[in-house]
Protein backbone atom coordinates (compact mmCIF):
# COMPACT_ATOMS: atom_id res chain seq x y z
CA UNK A 1 0.00 0.00 0.00
CA UNK A 2 1.31 3.44 -0.93
CA UNK A 3 1.50 5.42 2.31
CA UNK A 4 0.47 9.08 2.21
CA UNK A 5 -0.31 10.48 5.65
CA UNK A 6 1.49 9.66 8.90
CA UNK A 7 0.26 10.57 12.37
CA UNK A 8 3.30 11.06 14.63
CA UNK A 9 2.79 11.41 18.38
CA UNK A 10 5.47 12.92 20.60
CA UNK A 11 6.44 15.01 17.58
CA UNK A 12 8.04 17.81 19.58
CA UNK A 13 10.40 15.46 21.38
CA UNK A 14 14.00 14.59 20.55
CA UNK A 15 13.11 11.59 18.39
CA UNK A 16 9.83 13.04 17.14
CA UNK A 17 11.40 16.05 15.46
CA UNK A 18 13.81 13.83 13.55
CA UNK A 19 11.10 11.33 12.64
CA UNK A 20 8.79 14.03 11.29
CA UNK A 21 11.55 15.56 9.20
CA UNK A 22 12.59 12.15 7.88
CA UNK A 23 9.07 11.19 6.85
CA UNK A 24 8.41 14.55 5.23
CA UNK A 25 11.63 14.28 3.25
CA UNK A 26 10.48 10.87 2.02
CA UNK A 27 7.23 12.30 0.68
CA UNK A 28 4.84 11.69 3.56
CA UNK A 29 2.25 14.18 4.67
CA UNK A 30 2.93 14.35 8.41
CA UNK A 31 0.44 15.23 11.13
CA UNK A 32 2.58 16.02 14.17
CA UNK A 33 0.81 15.53 17.49
CA UNK A 34 2.17 17.93 20.12
CA UNK A 35 1.06 19.58 23.32
CA UNK A 36 0.04 23.21 23.39
CA UNK A 37 3.22 24.17 25.20
CA UNK A 38 5.40 22.23 22.79
CA UNK A 39 3.56 23.73 19.83
CA UNK A 40 4.90 27.10 20.89
CA UNK A 41 8.44 25.92 21.58
CA UNK A 42 9.39 23.68 18.68
CA UNK A 43 12.96 24.17 17.54
CA UNK A 44 14.27 24.21 13.98
CA UNK A 45 13.78 21.13 11.87
CA UNK A 46 16.60 18.65 11.40
CA UNK A 47 17.92 18.82 7.83
CA UNK A 48 16.63 16.03 5.62
CA UNK A 49 16.72 17.87 2.30
CA UNK A 50 13.29 19.55 2.57
CA UNK A 51 12.73 23.28 2.35
CA UNK A 52 11.31 24.82 5.51
CA UNK A 53 8.02 26.65 5.52
CA UNK A 54 8.29 30.41 5.63
CA UNK A 55 5.18 31.25 7.62
CA UNK A 56 5.11 30.75 11.40
CA UNK A 57 2.72 28.24 12.89
CA UNK A 58 -0.49 29.15 14.62
CA UNK A 59 -0.49 28.64 18.36
CA UNK A 60 -2.33 25.56 19.61
CA UNK A 61 -3.43 24.51 23.07
CA UNK A 62 -3.66 21.02 24.47
CA UNK A 63 -1.41 18.49 26.18
CA UNK A 64 0.83 15.58 25.38
CA UNK A 65 0.50 12.07 26.76
CA UNK A 66 2.17 12.96 30.04
CA UNK A 67 -0.74 14.76 31.59
CA UNK A 68 -4.27 16.13 31.26
CA UNK A 69 -5.07 18.72 28.67
CA UNK A 70 -7.67 20.46 26.63
CA UNK A 71 -8.44 17.84 23.99
CA UNK A 72 -7.61 18.13 20.31
CA UNK A 73 -6.68 21.47 18.82
CA UNK A 74 -6.79 22.49 15.16
CA UNK A 75 -4.08 21.36 12.79
CA UNK A 76 -1.46 24.00 12.06
CA UNK A 77 1.83 24.20 10.13
CA UNK A 78 4.81 22.93 12.11
CA UNK A 79 6.98 25.94 13.16
CA UNK A 80 10.08 26.17 10.97
CA UNK A 81 9.20 22.87 9.33
CA UNK A 82 8.57 21.58 5.83
CA UNK A 83 5.14 22.46 4.46
CA UNK A 84 4.34 18.73 4.47
CA UNK A 85 4.24 18.79 8.29
CA UNK A 86 1.21 20.08 10.21
CA UNK A 87 0.87 20.13 13.98
CA UNK A 88 -2.17 19.29 16.07
CA UNK A 89 -2.52 19.33 19.84
CA UNK A 90 -4.22 16.43 21.59
CA UNK A 91 -4.44 14.90 25.05
CA UNK A 92 -3.59 11.28 24.29
CA UNK A 93 -4.80 10.15 27.72
CA UNK A 94 -8.38 11.08 26.82
CA UNK A 95 -10.20 8.35 24.90
CA UNK A 96 -12.73 10.52 23.09
CA UNK A 97 -10.27 13.19 21.97
CA UNK A 98 -7.99 10.48 20.58
CA UNK A 99 -10.91 9.09 18.58
CA UNK A 100 -11.69 12.58 17.31
CA UNK A 101 -8.04 13.03 16.34
CA UNK A 102 -8.12 9.85 14.29
CA UNK A 103 -11.38 10.73 12.54
CA UNK A 104 -10.21 14.23 11.70
CA UNK A 105 -6.78 13.23 10.36
CA UNK A 106 -7.58 9.82 8.76
CA UNK A 107 -3.94 8.68 8.75
CA UNK A 108 -2.49 5.86 6.67
CA UNK A 109 0.12 5.18 9.34
CA UNK A 110 0.71 5.83 13.04
CA UNK A 111 4.13 6.36 14.60
CA UNK A 112 3.57 6.46 18.35
CA UNK A 113 6.49 8.07 20.18
CA UNK A 114 4.72 10.01 22.95
CA UNK A 115 4.88 8.99 26.58
CA UNK A 116 6.38 9.49 30.02
CA UNK A 117 9.99 8.33 29.78
CA UNK A 118 11.51 9.19 33.17
CA UNK A 119 12.10 6.32 35.60
CA UNK A 120 12.34 8.64 38.62
CA UNK A 121 9.04 10.31 37.79
CA UNK A 122 7.40 6.90 37.38
CA UNK A 123 8.11 6.18 41.06
CA UNK A 124 6.33 9.40 42.06
CA UNK A 125 3.46 9.10 39.56
CA UNK A 126 2.97 5.45 38.62
CA UNK A 127 -0.67 5.99 37.68
CA UNK A 128 0.08 8.87 35.31
CA UNK A 129 2.99 6.93 33.85
CA UNK A 130 0.74 3.97 33.12
CA UNK A 131 -1.84 6.29 31.56
CA UNK A 132 0.73 8.09 29.42
CA UNK A 133 2.48 4.96 28.16
CA UNK A 134 -0.08 2.16 28.18
CA UNK A 135 -3.54 3.72 28.08
CA UNK A 136 -2.62 6.26 25.41
CA UNK A 137 -1.46 3.34 23.26
CA UNK A 138 -4.70 1.44 23.86
CA UNK A 139 -6.77 4.51 22.96
CA UNK A 140 -4.81 5.00 19.73
CA UNK A 141 -5.17 1.36 18.75
CA UNK A 142 -8.90 1.44 19.48
CA UNK A 143 -9.27 4.61 17.40
CA UNK A 144 -7.35 2.88 14.64
CA UNK A 145 -9.63 -0.16 14.86
CA UNK A 146 -12.77 1.98 14.83
CA UNK A 147 -11.49 3.97 11.86
CA UNK A 148 -10.80 0.98 9.66
CA UNK A 149 -9.11 1.74 6.37
CA UNK A 150 -6.07 -0.49 6.76
CA UNK A 151 -3.72 1.94 8.52
CA UNK A 152 -0.46 0.54 9.88
CA UNK A 153 0.99 1.37 13.30
CA UNK A 154 4.49 1.39 14.77
CA UNK A 155 4.57 1.59 18.56
CA UNK A 156 7.99 2.61 19.85
CA UNK A 157 8.66 0.93 23.17
CA UNK A 158 11.71 0.71 25.39
CA UNK A 159 14.68 -1.59 25.77
CA UNK A 160 13.93 -1.34 29.52
CA UNK A 161 10.81 -3.45 29.05
CA UNK A 162 10.71 -6.34 31.52
CA UNK A 163 8.35 -9.24 32.27
CA UNK A 164 5.03 -7.80 33.41
CA UNK A 165 4.99 -9.96 36.54
CA UNK A 166 8.39 -8.81 37.82
CA UNK A 167 9.23 -5.23 36.71
CA UNK A 168 11.99 -3.25 38.41
CA UNK A 169 10.06 0.04 38.44
CA UNK A 170 6.74 1.51 37.28
CA UNK A 171 8.25 2.80 34.03
CA UNK A 172 9.37 -0.68 32.99
CA UNK A 173 5.92 -2.01 33.86
CA UNK A 174 4.19 0.65 31.77
CA UNK A 175 6.35 -0.08 28.73
CA UNK A 176 5.82 -3.82 29.16
CA UNK A 177 2.06 -3.31 29.18
CA UNK A 178 2.37 -1.04 26.15
CA UNK A 179 4.26 -3.64 24.11
CA UNK A 180 1.99 -6.47 25.24
CA UNK A 181 -1.13 -4.50 24.35
CA UNK A 182 0.24 -3.61 20.93
CA UNK A 183 0.90 -7.25 20.06
CA UNK A 184 -2.43 -8.31 21.62
CA UNK A 185 -4.39 -5.88 19.46
CA UNK A 186 -2.79 -7.49 16.42
CA UNK A 187 -3.66 -10.99 17.61
CA UNK A 188 -7.19 -10.14 18.77
CA UNK A 189 -8.30 -7.82 16.00
CA UNK A 190 -5.81 -8.33 13.19
CA UNK A 191 -4.49 -4.77 13.33
CA UNK A 192 -1.18 -4.34 11.47
CA UNK A 193 0.76 -3.21 14.54
CA UNK A 194 4.55 -3.40 14.85
CA UNK A 195 6.66 -2.71 17.97
CA UNK A 196 10.16 -1.19 17.90
CA UNK A 197 12.55 -1.10 20.86
CA UNK A 198 15.58 1.11 20.20
CA UNK A 199 18.73 1.34 22.27
CA UNK A 200 20.04 4.64 23.70
CA UNK A 201 19.46 7.33 21.08
CA UNK A 202 22.03 10.07 20.62
CA UNK A 203 22.76 12.88 18.18
CA UNK A 204 21.76 16.52 17.64
CA UNK A 205 18.55 17.95 18.97
CA UNK A 206 18.62 18.04 22.76
CA UNK A 207 18.39 14.46 23.97
CA UNK A 208 17.52 14.02 27.65
CA UNK A 209 19.77 10.94 27.77
CA UNK A 210 23.30 10.70 29.09
CA UNK A 211 25.09 11.87 25.92
CA UNK A 212 22.66 14.76 25.48
CA UNK A 213 23.27 15.90 29.05
CA UNK A 214 27.04 15.66 28.60
CA UNK A 215 26.83 17.64 25.36
CA UNK A 216 24.96 20.47 27.09
CA UNK A 217 27.37 20.46 30.03
CA UNK A 218 30.43 20.40 27.76
CA UNK A 219 29.28 23.33 25.64
CA UNK A 220 28.39 25.33 28.76
CA UNK A 221 31.90 24.60 30.01
CA UNK A 222 33.33 25.79 26.68
CA UNK A 223 31.33 29.01 26.93
CA UNK A 224 32.55 29.51 30.49
CA UNK A 225 36.18 29.07 29.47
CA UNK A 226 35.78 31.55 26.61
CA UNK A 227 34.26 34.10 28.94
CA UNK A 228 36.96 33.51 31.51
CA UNK A 229 39.62 34.07 28.88
CA UNK A 230 38.14 37.47 28.07
CA UNK A 231 37.52 38.52 31.65
CA UNK A 232 39.80 40.65 33.73
CA UNK A 233 42.44 38.94 35.82
CA UNK A 234 40.47 39.68 38.99
CA UNK A 235 37.28 38.19 37.54
CA UNK A 236 39.14 35.13 36.33
CA UNK A 237 40.65 34.54 39.76
CA UNK A 238 37.20 34.80 41.35
CA UNK A 239 35.70 32.43 38.76
CA UNK A 240 32.83 34.80 37.93
CA UNK A 241 31.46 35.23 34.42
CA UNK A 242 29.44 38.35 33.71
CA UNK A 243 27.36 38.43 30.58
CA UNK A 244 28.21 41.28 28.25
CA UNK A 245 25.58 44.00 28.51
CA UNK A 246 23.84 42.25 31.40
CA UNK A 247 24.12 41.98 35.15
CA UNK A 248 23.70 38.18 35.00
CA UNK A 249 26.67 36.09 36.09
CA UNK A 250 27.33 32.37 36.15
CA UNK A 251 30.16 30.16 37.32
CA UNK A 252 31.86 27.33 35.51
CA UNK A 253 29.67 24.20 35.56
CA UNK A 254 30.44 21.62 38.22
CA UNK A 255 32.23 18.42 37.18
CA UNK A 256 29.98 15.92 35.43
CA UNK A 257 29.20 12.89 37.59
CA UNK A 258 29.46 9.41 36.10
CA UNK A 259 28.35 6.35 38.02
CA UNK A 260 31.38 4.43 36.75
CA UNK A 261 33.63 4.04 33.74
CA UNK A 262 32.88 0.38 33.17
CA UNK A 263 29.16 0.33 32.43
CA UNK A 264 28.56 -0.55 28.81
CA UNK A 265 25.67 0.55 26.61
CA UNK A 266 24.67 0.52 22.96
CA UNK A 267 24.27 4.00 21.46
CA UNK A 268 22.40 4.63 18.21
CA UNK A 269 22.08 7.88 16.29
CA UNK A 270 18.52 9.20 16.35
CA UNK A 271 18.63 9.74 12.58
CA UNK A 272 19.38 6.07 12.04
CA UNK A 273 16.47 5.27 14.35
CA UNK A 274 14.16 7.51 12.30
CA UNK A 275 15.19 5.64 9.16
CA UNK A 276 14.41 2.34 10.91
CA UNK A 277 10.98 3.58 11.96
CA UNK A 278 10.06 4.53 8.41
CA UNK A 279 11.20 1.13 7.15
CA UNK A 280 9.12 -0.65 9.80
CA UNK A 281 6.06 1.44 9.00
CA UNK A 282 6.32 0.25 5.42
CA UNK A 283 7.63 -3.29 5.73
CA UNK A 284 7.59 -4.44 9.36
CA UNK A 285 5.83 -7.72 10.10
CA UNK A 286 2.59 -7.10 12.06
CA UNK A 287 2.75 -8.53 15.56
CA UNK A 288 6.55 -8.53 15.59
CA UNK A 289 8.86 -6.68 17.99
CA UNK A 290 12.08 -5.30 16.49
CA UNK A 291 15.22 -4.50 18.46
CA UNK A 292 17.12 -1.56 16.95
CA UNK A 293 20.77 -1.11 17.95
CA UNK A 294 24.09 -0.01 16.52
CA UNK A 295 25.60 -3.40 17.37
CA UNK A 296 28.51 -1.85 19.27
CA UNK A 297 28.62 -1.79 23.07
CA UNK A 298 30.60 1.16 24.47
CA UNK A 299 31.81 1.77 28.00
CA UNK A 300 31.32 5.07 29.80
CA UNK A 301 35.09 5.41 29.56
CA UNK A 302 34.74 5.49 25.76
CA UNK A 303 31.90 8.01 25.98
CA UNK A 304 34.01 10.23 28.24
CA UNK A 305 36.99 9.99 25.88
CA UNK A 306 34.87 10.91 22.85
CA UNK A 307 33.68 14.13 24.45
CA UNK A 308 37.16 14.99 25.67
CA UNK A 309 38.52 14.59 22.15
CA UNK A 310 35.84 16.73 20.52
CA UNK A 311 35.34 19.45 23.13
CA UNK A 312 37.42 22.64 23.11
CA UNK A 313 37.25 22.82 26.92
CA UNK A 314 39.12 20.99 29.63
CA UNK A 315 36.34 18.79 30.93
CA UNK A 316 36.29 17.84 34.59
CA UNK A 317 34.55 14.68 35.80
CA UNK A 318 33.52 13.09 39.05
CA UNK A 319 33.64 9.30 38.86
CA UNK A 320 31.90 7.21 41.50
CA UNK A 321 34.04 4.62 43.20
CA UNK A 322 33.31 0.92 43.12
CA UNK A 323 31.52 -1.30 40.64
CA UNK A 324 28.94 -0.20 38.12
CA UNK A 325 25.58 0.66 39.66
CA UNK A 326 23.66 -1.28 37.04
CA UNK A 327 24.58 -4.38 35.06
CA UNK A 328 25.47 -3.79 31.45
CA UNK A 329 22.74 -5.16 29.18
CA UNK A 330 23.52 -7.92 26.73
CA UNK A 331 23.42 -7.13 23.01
CA UNK A 332 20.04 -7.93 21.45
CA UNK A 333 19.23 -9.71 18.21
CA UNK A 334 18.79 -7.10 15.47
CA UNK A 335 18.75 -9.58 12.60
CA UNK A 336 15.00 -9.10 11.90
CA UNK A 337 15.34 -5.42 10.99
CA UNK A 338 18.67 -5.99 9.26
CA UNK A 339 16.89 -8.56 7.09
CA UNK A 340 14.69 -5.70 5.89
CA UNK A 341 17.80 -3.87 4.72
CA UNK A 342 18.38 -1.43 7.59
CA UNK A 343 21.92 -0.65 8.74
CA UNK A 344 23.15 2.12 11.05
CA UNK A 345 25.05 4.64 8.94
CA UNK A 346 26.20 7.38 11.33
CA UNK A 347 29.33 6.58 13.37
CA UNK A 348 29.40 7.24 17.10
CA UNK A 349 32.03 10.06 16.88
CA UNK A 350 29.88 11.84 14.29
CA UNK A 351 26.83 11.61 16.54
CA UNK A 352 28.77 13.18 19.40
CA UNK A 353 30.25 15.88 17.15
CA UNK A 354 26.80 16.75 15.80
CA UNK A 355 25.34 16.87 19.30
CA UNK A 356 28.07 19.28 20.40
CA UNK A 357 27.60 21.41 17.28
CA UNK A 358 23.86 21.68 17.90
CA UNK A 359 24.41 22.68 21.52
CA UNK A 360 26.99 25.30 20.51
CA UNK A 361 24.47 26.76 18.07
CA UNK A 362 21.83 26.81 20.80
CA UNK A 363 24.13 28.63 23.20
CA UNK A 364 25.09 31.18 20.53
CA UNK A 365 21.39 32.05 20.09
CA UNK A 366 20.70 32.62 23.79
CA UNK A 367 21.14 36.07 25.41
CA UNK A 368 23.99 34.71 27.53
CA UNK A 369 25.67 32.76 24.74
CA UNK A 370 28.53 33.60 22.47
CA UNK A 371 30.19 36.23 24.73
CA UNK A 372 33.92 36.13 24.91
CA UNK A 373 34.20 38.11 28.09
CA UNK A 374 32.46 40.00 30.87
Amino acid sequence: MAMKRALVTGAAGFTGRHACARLAASGWEVVAVVSGRQGRELGPAPAYGVAAEAEPAADASGADASGPGGGCGPAAPFPGRPAAIRSVSCDLTDRETVRSLWRETSPDALLHLAGQNAVDRSWREPDLTLAANAMSTAYLLEAMRAGGGGARALIVGSMLREPVESPSHPYAYSKSVQASASIAWHRWYGLPVVVAEPSNLIGPGGSAGLCGRIARWATETEAAERAMAGASEEQAERGILAVSGSSACRSRPDPFRLSSLTERRDYLDVRDAAAAYELLLLHGTPGACYAIESGKMRSLREVKAAFEQLSTAELQWEISEGAALAPSPAPRDCSPIRTLGWRPSIPFPQSIADALRAERERISLTPEGGNAGC
